[in-house]
C-alpha cells in the first residue's frame, strides 16, 4: 500500500508542471457591429458534450480563464438572435468575434405546461426528482427519504434501512456521507436522489445499497440564504428552524448552515415475556417523554485550482441533550409469588458528534483522476441515571445511581485512481486506512444494600482496504468486474482482566459482477452478483445500558461479529415498468434478543449474532402519467427465513411489500399529494411480525416564488407500530413498539439572493463513520 501511495505522488509531480491552462474570451455582436447587452454562453466539452462553463454575456463581452488544452464547443444565445454553435481547437489563449443573426420571430412570452412523473426506474434502481416534485415541500431530507420507496427511517431519526437489504451508504454528488450530514442538508438544495442496488467495488464493502444524492447545478456565482420554520405536531410537539447559505465567487465556493429542533421526544414499548423453565412471567409497560434540543451546524469551502482539479474541506457537528424519565409498570409472576413494581429512571444524557475532512481532486491526465482525502471524526455520549423503585405500592425508594460515558475517535485516509484506456474502457483502483479508538466507562453506585461497581473497556479497529474495478462495453454489452480487500483488526479488554475479551484479525474479498444486456432500444436485461459486509456499530464496543426495571434491562454486546451477505440478482426493464429478482443469504446476521440471568434474576435485551437469513424479493414498479396525475406503484413479494441454534423456528412465509406515490398538479402553482405503503403478516422463521398500512398526505402552494407553504399529514390511522413475536433462549416474548409517526406539520420556506453554478465537491473519507453513533 505504501509503494503505491508513493508511486502515485511521484506520477502527480510529473505531471502537474506540465499542464498550462489558457483562456477563451470575446465579443458577441449583432448585423451591424454592435455589440449585445445580454445573452447567455456554454462552453461545453466536445469530445462527450458535457458542460464545464458558463458565463453571461456582457456589453457583449465574455470570457472563460483556467482551461486545458482540447477542443471545445461554445453555444451562445441571446433574446432576439438565432442560437449558434462555434468550434474552437485551444492550444493559446484566444479572442474571437461572433456575429449573430436577427430571429424570425421574436416572442414576448412562451409558457409552457405539462406533468411528468417525477419517480423513475433504470437497471433496477429507482431515481427520484426532487425539484419539481411534492417531495420540496418536506421539512427536512429525512422526512422526504421516508416518503420514497422501501426506505424505512427509524422512529428516533438516528438510522436509516432499505426493505429488505439493511443499512445504505449514502453519497452527496458522489461523495460518501454520514447520517449527520444528512440531516443537515437543505432539501432545496437537492436535484434528485437515486435508490442503487448493488453498487460497485468502488463503493465500501458495506454496501449492498447505495443512497446518491444529487445537488442543483444551474447556478452562477452570487449568494443564497434559506430560512425555514417548521412546526409538527406528534403525541408532543416538534419545531424545527433552519438557515442554510452559499456564497460563491468565481473559484471559492463557501457553504454554510445551521439548524436548531426542539423535539419532543416520546418512546413507549409493551413487552409480554414467559420463561417456563423459570416457571416466570411478566408484562412490561415503558413510556419515555421528555425534551430533546438539538443544534446542527456545519461549514465547507471549496476552491477550483483549474476545470478539473479542487480542493475542500468541511466541518460538521451535532449536539443534542436528553433529560427524560423512563416510566416502566411491571407484573411479575415468579412461581406463586406475584409483584407489582413501579419504577422512574431519571436520565441526564448529552450527546456530540464532530466530524472535519479535507479532500484534493487532480486530473493527472487527459485520460486518468487521481483523489486522496483524509477525515477525524469523533463521538462522545455521555449517560447519568438515578433510579427509583417502588415495589408493590410502598412507595418510591432510590435503588442506584449510573454514570457511563463513551467517546470514540478515528482517524482515515484515502486514494482512488481512475484511468481510462478508451471510451469503453475505465479501471479504477485505490486503498484506504481507518483507525478507531474507542474508551467506554461505567461507574455504577447501588445503595440497598450499598455496594459499587466500576469498569473501563478499551476497544481499536484497524481496517485496511483496497479495491480494482475493470468496467467495460463491447458490442453494445456493458460489463463491470470489481474486487475489493479489507483487513480488520479488532482489539477489545477490560483494563482490569489480563486477557483482551475480543483479539481477532480476518482478512476478507468482496467480488462483484454485472452485466448488461440489451434486448432492444426499450428493453434490457441486468445481472449482479456480489459479496458485502456488515459491521456491528462502534457503538457496541461500549458497556452502556438502560435500566429498565429490576427484572427487565437493555445493554449493548461487545462481542459482536461482522454479517457477510452474498447475493445473486437479475432485472428486466421494460419502457416504465421493471421487474427485479434476488435471492441472498445472510451469515451472523444481528437481531435484538432476550437472555435470562439466574444469579441476577434479570433478563437482558441487547443485540445478538443469529446463525443465519435467507431469502428472496420479487418486485414490479411501474410510473403512469395522465393529465395532472402522476403515479408510481411498487409491489413485492419477499420471503425471509432466520434460524438461530437457540431460538425455536416457525414457519416461514412470503409477505408482500406495496407502496404508492400520487401527485396531482393543480393550477396556481398548487399541488396535492397522496401516498400509502405497508406490509401483510410476516413470518419469518424465528420471527412473526404484524401487518402494517401507512396513509399519508400533503398539500403546497408557492407564493411570489420565493415563499413556499407545504402542510403534510403522514400515518392518518396511527397504524404504525411493530410487533414481533418469537420464542429465543427459552424464552417466549411479544414486543409492541409504539412509533411516534402520527403528524400534522405546517412548513414555511423563504429564500433570497441567488447563486448559479456551485462546484462544491466533498466527501467522506471514512468508510465506517456511520457505525460511530
Amino acid at each position: 500500500m505504501r509503494s503505491i501511495i508513493c508511486y502515485l505522488i511521484l506520477f502527480i509531480y510529473c505531471n502537474v508542471y506540465g499542464q498550462h491552462q489558457y483562456s477563451i474570451s470575446g465579443i458577441i455582436s449583432n448585423q451591424d457591429n454592435g455589440p449585445l447587452n445580454s445573452g447567455d454562453i456554454l462552453l461545453m466539452d466536445k469530445k462527450d458534450n458535457t458542460t464545464i462553463g458558463y458565463a453571461i454575456v456582457n456589453q457583449g463581452k465574455f470570457s472563460f480563464t483556467n482551461l486545458e488544452i482540447g477542443a471545445y464547443i461554445l453555444s451562445i444565445s441571446c433574446i432576439g438572435y438565432e442560437k449558434k454553435i462555434e468550434e474552437i481547437l485551444l492550444n493559446k489563449n484566444k479572442s474571437i468575434t461572433i456575429t449573430l443573426q436577427k430571429s424570425r420571430v421574436a416572442l414576448d412570452e412562451v409558457t409552457i405546461k405539462g406533468i411528468k412523473n417525477n419517480i423513475k426506474f433504470t437497471n433496477g434502481n429507482i431515481k427520484v426528482e426532487i425539484e419539481n416534485s411534492v417531495f420540496k415541500s418536506l421539512p427536512t431530507t429525512t422526512a422526504v427519504l421516508s416518503k420514497l420507496p422501501g426506505i424505512q427511517i427509524s422512529p428516533n431519526q438516528e438510522s436509516i434501512s432499505i426493505i429488505g437489504r439493511g443499512t445504505p451508504l449514502l453519497y452527496l454528488d458522489n461523495q460518501k456521507i454520514n447520517f449527520d450530514q444528512l440531516k443537515a442538508l437543505a432539501v432545496d438544495d437537492i436535484k434528485d436522489i437515486e435508490i442503487i442496488d448493488n453498487p460497485s467495488a468502488k463503493y465500501e464493502a458495506e454496501g449492498r445499497s447505495l443512497i446518491l444524492i444529487t445537488r442543483k447545478r444551474d447556478i452562477l456565482d452570487g449568494y443564497k440564504v434559506q430560512l425555514s420554520e417548521t412546526a409538527s405536531f406528534k403525541r408532543r410537539f416538534d419545531n424545527y428552524a433552519g438557515l442554510n447559505s452559499t456564497f460563491k465567487k468565481k473559484q471559492l465556493e463557501l457553504r454554510a448552515n445551521f439548524n436548531y429542533n426542539q423535539i419532543g421526544f416520546w418512546e413507549a414499548v409493551d413487552s409480554k415475556l414467559d420463561i417456563p423453565d423459570e416457571n416466570i412471567k411478566s408484562q412490561i409497560s415503558v413510556n419515555s417523554i421528555g425534551p430533546r434540543p438539538q443544534f446542527v451546524m456545519g461549514s465547507g469551502v471549496f476552491y477550483s485550482l483549474n476545470k478539473n482539479d479542487y480542493i475542500s474541506g468541511q466541518v460538521n457537528f451535532r449536539t443534542q441533550t436528553d433529560r427524560f424519565p423512563i416510566l416502566a409498570s411491571t407484573f411479575l409472576q415468579q412461581d406463586l409469588q406475584e409483584d407489582f413494581i413501579l419504577t422512574e429512571t431519571k436520565n441526564d444524557e448529552e450527546r456530540s458528534f464532530f466530524s472535519s475532512n479535507i479532500n484534493l481532486n487532480k486530473k493527472i491526465t487527459n485520460t486518468s483522476n487521481l483523489f486522496f482525502g483524509i477525515q477525524y471524526s469523533s463521538y462522545v455520549r455521555h449517560l447519568k441515571s438515578n433510579i427509583f423503585n417502588n415495589l408493590n405500592q410502598m412507595g418510591f425508594v432510590a435503588s442506584q445511581n449510573r454514570d457511563q460515558k463513551y467517546q470514540i475517535e478515528a482517524l482515515a485516509t484515502r486514494i482512488d485512481l481512475e484511468k481510462e484506456f478508451d471510451k469503453n474502457v475505465k479501471l479504477e483502483i485505490g486503498g484506504s486506512i481507518s483507525h478507531a479508538n474507542a474508551l467506554a466507562t461505567s461507574d455504577f453506585n447501588f445503595l440497598r444494600p450499598i455496594s459499587k461497581r466500576t469498569s473501563k473497556y478499551d476497544y481499536q479497529e484497524d481496517i485496511y482496504a483496497s479495491y480494482a474495478e475493470l468496467s467495460a462495453k463491447k458490442n453494445k454489452y456493458n460489463f463491470s468486474l470489481g474486487i475489493r480487500s479489507e483487513t480488520n483488526v479488532v482489539k477489545g479488554s477490560f483494563r482490569k482482566e489480563s486477557n483482551p475479551l475480543i483479539d481477532r484479525k480476518k482478512t476478507r474479498l468482496f467480488p462483484k459482477v454485472k452485466f448488461t444486456i440489451p434486448i432492444d432500444s426499450t428493453k434490457s436485461l441486468h445481472l449482479n452478483y456480489n459479496t458485502t459486509i456488515s459491521r456491528p456499530s462502534f457503538l457496541n464496543a461500549s458497556s452502556i445500558s438502560t435500566f429498565i426495571s429490576p427484572f427487565s434491562e437493555f445493554s449493548r454486546n461487545v462481542n459482536l461479529k461482522p454479517t457477510i451477505t452474498t447475493e445473486i440478482s437479475a432485472n428486466i426493464q421494460l419502457k416504465k415498468h421493471s421487474l427485479y429478482l434476488n435471492y441472498y443469504t445472510e451469515k451472523d446476521p444481528i437481531f435484538y434478543a432476550v437472555r435470562y440471568t439466574p444469579s441476577e434474576n434479570r433478563t437482558i435485551s441487547s443485540p445478538q449474532n443469529f446463525s443465519e437469513e435467507s431469502g428472496y424479493q420479487i418486485r414490479y414498479t411501474n410510473t403512469t402519467t395522465y393529465k395532472l396525475w402522476s403515479t408510481t406503484n411498487s409491489l413485492s413479494v419477499l420471503n425471509s427465513k432466520i434460524k438461530d441454534d437457540l431460538a425455536i423456528l416457525n414457519k416461514v412465509k412470503p409477505y408482500l411489500y406495496y407502496y404508492s406515490n400520487n401527485e396531482f398538479k393543480l393550477p396556481h402553482e398548487t399541488t396535492l399529494g397522496l401516498n400509502f405503503w405497508g406490509f401483510t403478516k410476516r413470518y419469518q422463521g424465528v420471527f412473526k411480525r404484524n401487518a402494517m398500512f401507512v396513509l399519508g398526505a400533503s398539500f403546497t402552494k408557492i407564493f411570489f416564488k420565493d415563499l413556499t407553504v407545504a402542510i403534510n399529514v403522514n400515518d392518518v390511522f396511527r397504524n404504525m407500530n411493530f410487533i414481533d413475536v418469537s420464542t429465543i433462549n427459552s424464552i417466549n416474548t411479544e414486543n409492541i413498539y409504539y412509533v411516534n409517526a402520527q403528524e400534522l406539520s405546517i412548513s414555511i420556506k423563504y429564500f433570497f439572493g441567488k447563486v448559479k453554478k456551485p462546484s462544491f465537491k466533498n466527501k467522506d473519507i471514512d468508510e465506517n463513520i456511520n457505525r460511530l453513533r
